[in-house]
């Protein structure tokens, strides 16, 4: 068995929304046929590591969750459907509804993660052919869908590398157990210290 492992780190919607996604994607096979993406549970995906040392990574995902620990729960808004610009292939996503909350709160949880900002979706179809997807599209473009869950905790999943088993399996759970207040007066406090620090910077004096 390969040392190496693959991980996937996400955000898992409650079970009703995994539930119609699956009907929207089985419905999307039945209009196209099928495609990569058809069998996945519905995810938020934050990032992928690939063929990595399992006895090297993995005592990283402690300090993760020491990190990821202090996030407080947050409810996402599902606010109808979305398209990544089409180049050769188009995604089709269930789009989360942006709000300063939202967004603050994505933008923490992906600091920990080193992460560049993304558009936080759920994929219906990803990558399918332009053809396909102005086939299917139109079936999705205007069609209403909000709803709203909660996030609680961060899933990490693992697989083999190199393995015959290509099927991706839970590995660690982390639990947000922060509150919204304590982060916010820790943000208020960030803040302030940033001014005091910047304000003291431009009273000094350059002799250079």
């Amino acid at each position: 068995m390969s040392d190496y492992k693959d991980y996937m780190i996400l955000l898992s919607p409650s079970e009703n929304i995994n539930m119609q996604v699956k009907k929207f994607k089985q419905a999307s096979v039945r209009l196209i046929g099928e495609f990569e993406s058809m069998h996945s549970k519905a995810h938020i995906s934050l990032k992928n590591l690939h063929r990595q040392k399992a006895h090297w990574v993995e005592p990283l995902f402690e300090q993760l969750e020491k990190e990821q620990s202090l996030i407080e729960p947050m409810t996402l808004q599902i606010n109808g459907f979305a398209t990544f610009l089409p180049t050769d292939f188009t995604t089709i996503y269930a789009a989360i509804k942006s709000t300063p909350e939202m967004e603050d709160w994505f933008k923490r949880i992906r600091k920990s993660l080193n992460e560049k900002k993304a558009v936080p979706h759920i994929t219906i179809a990803r990558q399918i052919p332009n053809a396909l997807a102005k086939k299917l599209w139109p079936k999705f473009k205007d069609r209403q869908w909000n709803d709203e869950f909660e996030i609680d905790r961060l899933t990490i999943l693992q697989r083999e590398t190199f393995g015959a088993d290509k099927y991706w399996k839970p590995f660690k759970e982390i639990r947000f157990r922060g509150t919204a207040d304590y982060n916010y007066l820790m943000q208020v406090k960030k803040t302030r210290e940033s001014k005091v620090i910047k304000d003291i910077d431009e009273q000094q004096i350059s002799l250079f």
